[in-house]
Order: C-alpha cells, then structure tokens, then sequence
C-alpha cells in the first residue's frame, strides 16, 4: 500500500506535469489525453483498491457524516453539469461533459475519500516523499527543457509560445509545483530534523531547481502561498529555530531578489501591475460569475460561463451550487481547515498537510478549476483522517 500512496502522492500535481513536459518537448502536446487519461484510470482504480483495503479504519459510531454530505454534494455537481451541458446552445461547456464527471472522480472525490481513510502515521513520509520526489522530476525536466530561458529575459515561460509558437508547460503549473516544493523541503529541515547528509544535499538541490520553477513561472498567487506558508515554520518552531529561521530569512531575501533580477522573471512586474490589469482579468471574470450567481442564488446557475470558470474556488461554488451547494461544500472545507490547524498543535510533524492545503487553497482562490482541485481536497482528506481508528485523538 505505501508503493500506491507515493506513486498517488508522486501524480497528484508535479509528476503529473513532468511527464505532461516530456510530452511537449516531444511535440506530442495534441496526444496529451493519452497520457493524462490512463494515468488517472490507473490512479483512480490504485484509490479503490486503498480505500476497499483501509474502509474498516472508519469509526462509524464516531464519524460526522463527512463523506457522506461530501458524495451527497457531488452528485449535486454532476446534475449541474447536465444541466449546463442542456440548457442552450450558447453557453457550451468547455469540454465534453463527461470529463467534467470523470476529473472531478480522480481530482477530487477519490482522493479525498482515500486520504481520510489513511493512517497519516504510517503514510506520512511517504507521502512528503512522493511530492518533494516528483518536484525534484519537475525540476530536472524543467530546466533540461526551459533552462536556457532563465537569462533570456523572456519573463515568464508562455511569452515563449507567443514569439516561437513552440507548446510548454502552463507557467501556473510550474510556478506552484515550484513552491510548493520548496515548502515541504523545509517543512523536513525545520521540523522533521536529524536528516542525513545525502538527504540533505538532495533536499539542497530540490530547492534550488524549485526556485528556478518558481520564477519560469512568475505567478503572483505563489507568492501568496509563500507569505502565508513560510511564518508557519517560526510560529512552531523552538526558539533556537527561530532564530535562525529569521536570520536565514535575512541573509537570503538579497540573494532571491538578485537571482529573480538576473534571471529576467518578470514577478516584479506582475505583482506592481496587479491593480492595472485586474489581476489577469480575474476582476472581470469574479465579477460575471457573482452577478450570474445573482440570477440564481438558491440553487446556482451553470458551473461555467461560455466554456470559462470565475477562477475562484469560493465564487464558483457559489455561482454553480447556490447557497444549497455551498452550505454542503463550504463548511466541510472550512472545517478541515480547523481541523488541520489543530492537528499541528498534536503533532508538528502534521504541518506538511497544511502547507498543502494552503498552497492548494491559494492556487484556487486565483485560478484553476473547482473539479481539478486535488491540492485542496487530497489534504482535506489526512485532516478528516483524525476520525478514522488509527488517527483517532
């Protein structure tokens, strides 16, 4: 079972993009759905076989009916599909809508449910292992194929495309699977501790590919999800870490802004031009999703708007669900927040499923789709794991 939850853990996010970028720099960038739909037939039937094997783990007489208001909820979604699929021929999905149906099982619904189901004490390095495994891939792909555009002062990795033509990863991709990584990295320095030299110096270059990730892909969200990861190493850390996480953080910041300079990334510029351009139009299209969200506010209207989703996880529940989908979703979500937070009070070594879910949470609150959130749910499902037998308080 631990070789299916890293292989799962190593495909939720950046392996997923590793494999998608030998794709492209194959020129095989149309074919990408026979790539992306077996891996996620393969992963949701590795998901069935954990949760057939760890169902027991639940304590019914104790479980708040989690998972069941969570399927209820879904189901409800899924009727939303077809009806935005029905409804006219001027708002079209788009994708087909059984894709909508099939992303939301294997992005969301099955991880979810796998992952409260899980003991997080025996899967917990495994886990943390698959993501930093999978961003170290990301990263030795990523500057074997985009390197040379660090000093080119491109700006940002999709202004390529727009001057060769030539098909590469979505720069949010990167951008997140870049700081992402860098989190966990030291989320095993700083918390988990008595790390062996080989492992620190993977650790060391893990973090440093990262970083040039991060700034291919010059997402301002990422950058928030840094803000508002990082001070949780000094809020639960010993003094004596603290200390030198401060004076680190001192001796390091310099060294980031020369290197984001010199590399030519434009993340200055996107972060100083937010309030211009609408933070990439984001006011525009939360602004279209609220006022459709208006239209119909008790049972919610379509779950896209001419093939495009608001961008905001919050807003497009709202505008697809109503508020009877979002008095479902919403506390759940919300909840596990609470939830996870607690966790870190029990145990320290519980942070790596909130830096996560924050940097999921925050991906999603500027882009990405509802149904493709897996860095929201797959952590939201360990902080509900803490009602199974073996997680139990």
């Amino acid at each position: 079972m631990k070789k299916l939850v890293f292989i799962i853990s190593f495909f939720s996010y950046s392996g997923y993009y590793a494999g998608l970028a030998i794709l492209f720099s194959l020129g095989l960038g149309g074919m990408s759905r026979f790539y992306s739909v077996p891996l996620r037939l393969f992963l949701l039937i590795s998901m069935l076989y954990l949760i057939k094997n760890n169902i027991s783990n639940i304590r019914f007489n104790k479980f708040p009916g989690i998972i069941p208001l969570f399927i209820i909820f879904w189901c409800y979604y899924f009727i939303k599909i077809l009806y935005t699929e029905n409804i006219d021929d001027t708002h079209t999905l788009g994708r087909t809508w059984p894709e909508y149906i099939f992303y939301s099982l294997s992005f969301v619904i099955f991880p979810f449910i796998t992952f409260t189901l899980l003991s997080l004490d025996k899967f917990r390095n495994t886990i943390v292992n698959g993501f930093i495994i999978s961003g170290f891939a990301l990263g030795i792909i990523g500057i074997y194929l985009y390197g040379s555009l660090l000093t080119s002062g491109i700006g940002r990795i999709n202004l390529i495309t727009y001057q060769t033509g030539e098909a590469v990863l979505n720069p949010l991709s990167l951008s997140y699977s870049g700081a992402l990584t860098i989190v966990l990295c030291i989320y095993k320095f700083v918390i988990l501790g008595q790390i062996k030299k080989p492992e620190k110096f993977f650790l060391i270059i893990t973090m440093i590919l990262s970083f040039a990730l991060f700034l291919l892909g010059s997402s301002r969200g990422s950058i928030v999800a840094l803000a508002f990861t990082l001070p949780l190493f000094i809020a639960y850390s010993p003094a004596r870490i603290k200390l030198k996480l401060i004076v680190f953080s001192i001796i390091l910041t310099p060294i980031i802004i020369w290197a984001i300079t010199a590399s030519g990334s434009n993340i200055f510029d996107r972060v100083t031009n937010t309030s211009k351009d609408g933070g990439g139009g984001r006011d525009y299209l939360w602004t279209e999703a609220l006022s459709h969200f208006l239209e119909s506010p008790i049972f919610g209207g379509r779950i896209e708007i001419g093939g495009i989703y608001p961008h905001n996880l919050i807003i497009e529940i709202l505008m697809a669900t109503g508020i009877i989908g979002s008095l479902i979703i919403l506390p759940i979500i919300f909840k596990g927040f609470q939830i996870a937070f607690r966790r870190i009070k029990e145990n320290k070594e519980d942070m790596f499923m909130v830096l996560i879910l924050i940097q999921g949470f925050t991906q999603h609150f500027f882009s990405g789709s509802f149904a493709t959130a897996t860095l929201v749910f797959l952590p939201l499902g360990m902080a509900y794991s803490c009602y199974n037998k073996k997680n139990e308080y």
